[in-house]
């Protein structure tokens, strides 16, 4: 692949992205944030198909704690990852309550899909990160992860592909990549 070759680091990276492929520099966590809903939905097409879950499957329990938890916070995607202030909280709350939306109204899929959203969120963040996006690329034809390592450097590359079961052809030759990334 020799038009890899030829590119700088920064252009590698700005092609990738252009492409929609997250670039994880030395696991750091807050790289993968753009790209956790691209995570969960290749985990959530997957999970009901499978034989062998990464996750042991919830209990009745651990999907209400789910349930209610993000009740509370709101059910707000858009601030999950953002520590609400008591204000957010109590408005969110308000909100919910006034939409007849509270802990009573348990809908068990979209509780099963906030569990395995906490599920990987955690393995991310306590270093299992690799392991586990090893394990949902032998999984999902529709989702590629490619690791980097030279020393102690390293870059994960995910890409999330759910309208074909193609990577792309930026992510087939791992050599040139860790050349450009890497200066081997």
């Amino acid at each position: 692949m020799n038009e890899l070759k030829n590119m700088t680091k920064e252009e590698l990276i700005d092609e990738l992205e252009s492409k929609g492929i997250c670039i994880v520099l030395d696991n750091n966590l807050d790289d993968y944030t753009d790209y956790l809903n691209d995570i969960y939905e290749a985990f959530n097409e997957i999970v009901d198909d499978i034989e062998e879950n990464y996750f042991n499957e919830p209990t009745n329990e651990q999907l209400q704690e789910s349930w209610i938890a993000r009740v509370r916070a709101g059910l707000d995607e858009e601030n999950y990852f953002n520590e609400p202030t008591n204000e957010q909280l109590q408005e969110s709350w308000i909100a919910r309550v006034r939409a007849g939306l509270d802990e009573e109204d348990f809908e068990e899929e979209l509780a099963r899909e906030f569990y395995y959203e906490d599920c990987i969120l955690n393995e991310l963040s306590i270093g299992n990160a690799r392991k586990f996006l090893r394990w949902l690329d032998d999984k999902s034809r529709f989702f590629t992860y490619v690791d980097l390592k030279s020393g102690k450097k390293s870059v994960d590359l995910v890409e999330y592909h759910p309208c074909t079961n193609l990577e792309s052809y930026l992510l087939e030759d791992k050599q040139a990549l860790e050349s450009v990334f890497f200066g081997k």
